[in-house]
Order: structure tokens, then sequence, then C-alpha cells
């Protein structure tokens, strides 16, 4: 990191030396960070208009119901076994996340800094609905308060909706202890001549993040994580919905 350095130099008392303080600047932003932050606020503004128009003719009580059956699906698409009252992370967990499904067998903390958006301005979500969960709000990249760690991880569609995705990689790695389960799925490009066009420009508005599978290999190895199984869980045009299921080794 660039860092410029103010000096100042101040008579000490009786001490016949001068003493040296330093005074570090901020480091300014570069444009190509500026652009990634201002990428991400789109997506999370762009995000939250998402929902609303999604649900906007559904009932809640029937969408909630149809989501648990989803969840459940996909984790026996998965061979994914719960474990009662293990502690586990929903992160990115949107207003009807996998916690909805979990929180009456696994001790569920759940993170997503869209969580007062969703509470103000989508009928399904309430967390007072979920007093079994511990909800925080705030952005994968951020630590959360408690020195915490999991038992198991469930990242759903969310690691390519971050402003960093390295730093967001790396945080959901230092919740894991050696044998850490964990699920990550996201969007995946499917054609390796159309990523960089899409990492320069905004094709895909809601995701700032566009990276192909094996970017996705290799970041989790590199971080300790042994891949067990990878699913293609919906093909379309451009992008591979898939998901990984992973095991921390340390």
């Amino acid at each position: 990191m660039g860092k410029r350095e103010l000096t100042r130099l101040l008579n000490n008392g009786d001490d016949a030396y001068p003493k040296l303080v330093v005074v570090p600047t901020l480091r300014r932003m570069t444009l190509s960070e500026r652009y990634g932050k201002a990428r991400w606020k789109l997506a999370q503004y762009l995000e939250g208009k998402w929902w609303q128009r999604y649900l906007k003719n559904k009932s809640p009580e029937a969408y909630l119901a149809d989501k648990r059956r989803y969840w459940q699906s996909l984790l026996d698409d998965l061979n994914w076994e719960t474990v009662k009252g293990r502690q586990v992370l929903d992160a990115g967990c949107g207003p009807a996340g996998i916690f909805i499904h979990l929180r009456s067998v696994e001790q569920v903390v759940a993170l997503d800094p869209l969580l007062d958006t969703y509470a103000g301005t989508l009928d399904i979500f309430d967390q007072g609905n979920y007093p079994e969960v511990s909800f925080y709000q705030q952005p994968l990249e951020q630590r959360l308060p408690e020195d915490l760690k999991f038992d198991a991880i469930y990242c759903f569609n969310a690691i390519n909706h971050v402003a960093d995705w390295s730093t967001a990689l790396d945080q959901l790695t230092a919740y894991a202890h050696p044998g850490t389960r964990m699920i990550l799925s996201s969007d995946v490009h499917r054609h390796a001549w159309l990523l960089p066009i899409f990492k320069a420009l905004p094709g895909d508005a809601l995701h700032p993040q566009q990276h192909g599978p094996e970017a996705y290999r290799t970041a989790l190895r590199q971080r300790g994580w042994i891949i067990d199984s990878e699913m293609v869980l919906r093909e379309e045009a451009i992008f591979n919905y898939t998901a990984w299921t992973l095991t921390f080794q340390g």
C-alpha cells in the first residue's frame, strides 16, 4: 500500500535530541477501486429493486413455503446433511436465505448488507419472525463483531455480488476451522471470450464480480479448501449456476 509520510521535528523538553513524529496520510483510492466501489453500490441498489419487482404479485406465505421446499431439494441434490445444533453461517442471506429452512435445526448466524432494505420494502422478511437466527447487516468482506468460527458455511449466489471478491473469500475462510464444510454457489462464465467484456463493462449490473469456474477452483484451493464436488445447477446461454461443496483443510 502506498503511503506519504509527514514528519515534524519537535523539541523534547530537556532532551538534546529532537523527537521524530510520523503522521501517515490516508491512501487515495485508485480509479479502478473507485469504479469497483461505484459498481458495487449500483448493484446493491438494483438488488433491492429486483426483489421488489420479483415479489410484487406473490403471496408472502406461498413464496416462503416454496422457498423452504427449494432449499431442502437443493441440499438433497448436493447430498448435504444438516446437523442438529451445529454452528453455521448464512453468508449473503438475502430476505429468504437458507436460514428460513435451517433455523429449527442448526444454530444460524445470517449476514447481508441489505437487511434494513429488505425489512423496509418486502413483506416476506421480518427479523422478528426468526428469533433463533442472529442477523448482522454487513458485507461479506467485513469481519463479524465476535471472533466466530463455524462448523458449516452456506454462501448461495452471493460471492459474485461483493465489492472485493478476494477479500470476501478470505473472510469466509477466516470463519472456518479444520473440518468446516461449505457450500458456495455462483453464476460462472461459460465462455472465456466473454469474460473480459463483462469485467470491463456493466453488462451484468447485478453482479459486480465476473469469473470463470477455474478462477473459483484456484482461489478456493489456494485458501485451503478441498473441493468435494462441483455441480452445475442451472445452465444458461452465458452463465452456469454452479455449486461447490467443500471441506476446509487449513
